[in-house]
């Protein structure tokens, strides 16, 4: 069975929210990834920065704040991500 990953838009056209049903950091904790050597804190982080179109990403509890290239579209890039997440989680 594949994870559900639930996607919410924010303000920003440029960043989605993607929450998955299990908690990746503890509460209170989170990771912002801008650069591909700090994807390296976390397992999704890494897989998200990979992902053609990714600009940045943040972790928080059970969410993950993605924020895709100015010059990328979100429906080239969304099921990239989901793609990214469910692999990774899967693993885990």
């Amino acid at each position: 069975m594949s994870t559900k990953i639930k996607v919410t838009t924010t303000r920003s056209v440029d960043t989605l929210i993607f929450a998955v049903k299990d908690a990746l950091l503890p509460y209170g904790k989170s990771i912002p990834i801008s650069q591909p050597g700090a994807a390296k804190l976390h397992p999704v982080a890494e897989a998200l920065m990979s992902v053609p179109g990714v600009d940045s990403a943040w972790i928080m509890g059970n969410e993950i704040m993605v924020t895709k290239k100015v010059n990328e579209r979100w429906a080239t890039v969304k099921s990239r991500v989901i793609e990214a997440i469910r692999s990774t989680l899967s693993k885990t």
